[in-house]
């Protein structure tokens, strides 16, 4: 009974032995292969290395939405700013064109062109013309001559040297300009010339009206 217990113990303690060197080996390899499965910088621990990733990840997401965010503002405010710059630039011309010329001042207009559409012998002079609008059409030229004949007459009559007539236009010569409508295509003696001209003819044509012409 002696032996048989001794064998048995000794086998029961073998057996302790063996199960404590796979346990013990098991122990030791564990930690080694996680060690393997996930490496870190040698100078930086694995709990910072992961806020670092989370960092990461979190300002790229935070850039994805601001530029998002950025193109829909562009989209969206890129129509009215556009639309804005024109209005400011229509309003920019209204204002040197206000400038140049002022409203107020302006008494002398041109026809629409739907008022003249199949009637034009209702607003386009047949016989002379009066003013910078008609100037110098050749259908209406050969009343020049009764024009420059006004203009000796009154000359004679009054024994006045033209030249007064002339520094007298000229010096009114912007405002005249100011009451027609849109730009007028006459040099400033040109412009002069015409304006003594036609208003000498006027004059004496009235004049005759009401004395007679002789």
């Amino acid at each position: 009974m002696v032996a048989v217990f001794n064998k048995e113990l000794l086998s029961w303690y073998l057996i302790t032995l063996k199960l404590r060197e796979t346990v013990e080996s098991g122990i030791a390899t564990t930690p080694a292969s996680t060690a393997k499965s996930i490496e870190f910088p040698d100078d930086q621990p694995p709990q910072n290395h992961l806020q670092k990733q989370q960092q990461q990840q979190s300002e790229s997401l935070q850039i994805v939405i601001k530029n998002n965010e950025n193109f829909e503002e562009e989209q969206s405010k890129s129509p009215e700013s556009d639309w804005v710059i024109s209005i400011k630039e229509k309003l920019d011309q209204a204002s040197q064109d206000d400038a140049a010329r002022s409203w107020a001042k302006l008494s002398i207009y041109r026809i629409p062109h739907y008022l003249r559409e199949g009637d034009d012998k209702a607003y386009v002079p047949q016989i002379v013309s009066l003013g910078p609008y008609h100037h110098g059409k050749r259908r209406l030229r050969q009343m020049d001559r009764h024009k420059w004949r006004s203009l000796h007459r009154i000359l004679k009559r009054t024994n006045t040297d033209i030249e007064l007539y002339l520094e007298s236009v000229k010096e009114l010569e912007e405002k005249a300009r100011a009451c027609y409508e849109g730009p007028i295509p006459l040099s400033s003696n040109e412009f002069v010339e015409m304006m003594v001209l036609d208003g000498c003819f006027v004059l004496e044509l009235f004049r005759g009206a009401c004395e007679g012409f002789k």
